[in-house]
């Protein structure tokens, strides 16, 4: 496994950046197989999204994502929001069009990972389910699955964070990227039920469970389990395991090639 850390300047926000960049790679467990470290194609990717008050070490420090990212054969991308819900912000934090846009042109250009649609994930915990939900529904041809671990649900009239980010309705998002008719991304969505956000998430499911026509659609309820990350370990290696995938990797990954 290589796990790239990376600083560069992010023309969206006007400030340097810290990104983590996780790339299957050779092991120790492959010395007895050929040794190269040629690549027969670039890799699938899953931009994985930190919740409040994280940062891009979240996920590293906290699961095994690391680990299922290299038995998997699959690349991780994460990245820092300070808490702007992944959203444009005032004073030119725009972090909506950082990871809408300029992330994946970054990644994409400097690192073997695919950037071809079908082969781009996003996904994230609490407020990065909502930043997943967000980004993952206002542009579906960018993205072929969604992974909202225990999301941020929000409805109605928004309500300001105390970083004044105002959020979305995602009940407005969701309907409105139904009714465009477009093709919308596989959706992965998962809570514990002990978690503070059970009924929110639960509701959210109910309302759209069967209206996800034309795409693959889970929803697990995980008993004993409160808004933790040993319940995100759990459910990111599940989402990884569902995805809908036909790539050289995935074949390599299922042969243990």
């Amino acid at each position: 496994m290589a796990q790239v850390h990376c600083n560069f300047f992010s023309y969206s926000l006007g400030y340097p950046v810290d990104i983590e960049v996780i790339l299957p790679s050779f092991t120790a467990s492959d010395m007895d197989k050929a040794h190269t470290h040629a690549l027969p194609a670039k890799f699938p990717v899953i931009y994985l999204l930190h919740g409040y008050s994280g940062d891009y070490r979240a996920w590293l420090r906290y699961t095994s994502i690391e680990r299922y990212a290299e038995e998997h054969r699959i690349a991780v991308v994460t990245i820092s929001c300070h808490n702007k819900a992944y959203q444009n912000a005032p004073l030119g934090e725009n972090f909506y069009d950082f990871l809408n846009s300029e992330l994946p042109e970054f990644v994409e250009n400097y690192f073997p990972i695919s950037s071809d649609p079908k082969a781009r994930c996003i996904a994230g915990f609490s407020m990065g389910g909502y930043g997943a939900l967000l980004h993952g529904l206002q542009n579906p041809e960018r993205y072929c699955a969604i992974g909202a671990f225990a999301p941020g649900i929000t409805e109605g009239t928004p309500k300001t964070d105390p970083e004044r980010i105002m959020r979305a309705d995602l009940y407005a998002v969701t309907n409105a990227a139904l009714d465009s008719g477009k093709k919308l991304p596989d959706l992965f969505m998962c809570i514990g039920e002990r978690d503070f956000l059970y009924e929110r998430v639960t509701r959210y499911h109910e309302t759209f469970k069967d209206k996800w026509h034309g795409a693959r659609y889970r929803f697990d309820d995980l008993p004993g389990f409160e808004h933790e990350f040993a319940f995100c370990d759990k459910e990111v290696l599940a989402f990884i395991e569902w995805l809908d995938r036909d790539d050289v990797f995935s074949k390599m990954a299922k042969n243990k090639v």
